[in-house]
């Protein structure tokens, strides 16, 4: 489980959210049960941005940004 297939994760809910689903859609659909998705999600402050930080069991972690409607792995 690199971090090839967590960014096919990061990708595919991002498409889920362009397509006009929201977070909580998105994590009961797909995260809540993924096999990578170690954890929940908790909300952070980044300046003024309110980001969603998800553990995977890479050690890493699904970084939702709401403003830009994009996940993305840090």
């Amino acid at each position: 489980m690199s971090m090839e297939r967590a960014n096919d994760l990061a990708r595919h809910c991002t498409e889920l959210v362009r397509q006009g689903k929201d977070f909580s859609t998105v994590w009961s659909m797909l995260l809540k049960t993924h096999a990578l998705v170690e954890g929940t999600a908790r909300q952070r402050l980044e300046c003024d941005r309110s980001l969603l930080d998800i553990p995977l069991i890479t050690g890493e972690q699904l970084v939702y940004d709401a403003d830009v409607r994009e996940f993305r792995v840090q």
